[in-house]
C-alpha cells in the first residue's frame, strides 16, 4: 500500500494555489487551503479586503491552524494538500516546519511546492473579484512589494514557474512529480 502524500503548495497571495489545490483535490485529496483556517476569524472582523488584519485576529488563526494540524496528523488514510503564503520571516518558517513535522508523524511522503509567476499575470490574479467573496486580499500594491517567498530546501521540493500554466495543467505537473516520488 501506498504511503500517503501531503503536500504543500506554497506561493504569494493571489497566485492561484486555491485553484490549484482544487484541481489536485479531484483526485482524492483533501484540501486544507489557509482560508479554510483563516475565515473562521477573518468573516468576524470588518475586512475591507485591503487593510492588515489585526494581530488579536492571528492569535486565534493560530489556535485553529493547531487544532487542524493535530487532526490531520492523526489521520493516516488520505492525502492532503495544505496551502499558504509563506514568506521569509521566523514565523513563516515555523509554520512550515509543523507542517512538515505533521506529515512526518503522519508517515506520509511530504512534498512542498513552491508555485511562482511573474509580476504581470499576479497583478491579473490577485484582482479577480471572486477574491473577494472568499475573504482574500484584492489589494495590487501586495504584488510590488519587495517580499522574498520562504526559501526552503527539501528532497521533494518542487518549484513550478504557473505563469503560463493553467490549474488544470499545474495539477497534472505537481500530481506526475508526486508519482516519481512514490
Amino acid at each position: 500500500m501506498n504511503k500517503p502524500i501531503t503536500l504543500y503548495l506554497i506561493a504569494l497571495a493571489g497566485s492561484g494555489k486555491y485553484t490549484i489545490a482544487s484541481e489536485i483535490a479531484k483526485y482524492g485529496y483533501k484540501m486544507v487551503d489557509n482560508h479554510l483556517i483563516n475565515n473562521p476569524i477573518f468573516s468576524l472582523l470588518d475586512l475591507d479586503k485591503i487593510s492588515s488584519i489585526p494581530e488579536f485576529a492571528w492569535e486565534k488563526i493560530r489556535i485553529i491552524r493547531y487544532a487542524v494540524i493535530d487532526f490531520v496528523t492523526q489521520n493516516q488514510a488520505h492525502n492532503f494538500i495544505f496551502t499558504n503564503e509563506l514568506l521569509e520571516t521566523e514565523y513563516d518558517h515555523q509554520i512550515y516546519n509543523q507542517i512538515k513535522q505533521m506529515a512526518e508523524q503522519r508517515k506520509s511522503i511530504f512534498i512542498p511546492v513552491k508555485l511562482k509567476l511573474n509580476k504581470e499575470e499576479h497583478l491579473k490574479r490577485i484582482i479577480t473579484p471572486s477574491r473577494k467573496e472568499c475573504f482574500k486580499s484584492i489589494n495590487p500594491t501586495l504584488v510590488k512589494r519587495k517580499v522574498e517567498m520562504i526559501n526552503i530546501s527539501h528532497l521533494n521540493l518542487l518549484e513550478l514557474d504557473i505563469t503560463d500554466l493553467s490549474a488544470k495543467d499545474a495539477a497534472k505537473t505537481i500530481l506526475d512529480f508526486v508519482n516519481i516520488r512514490r
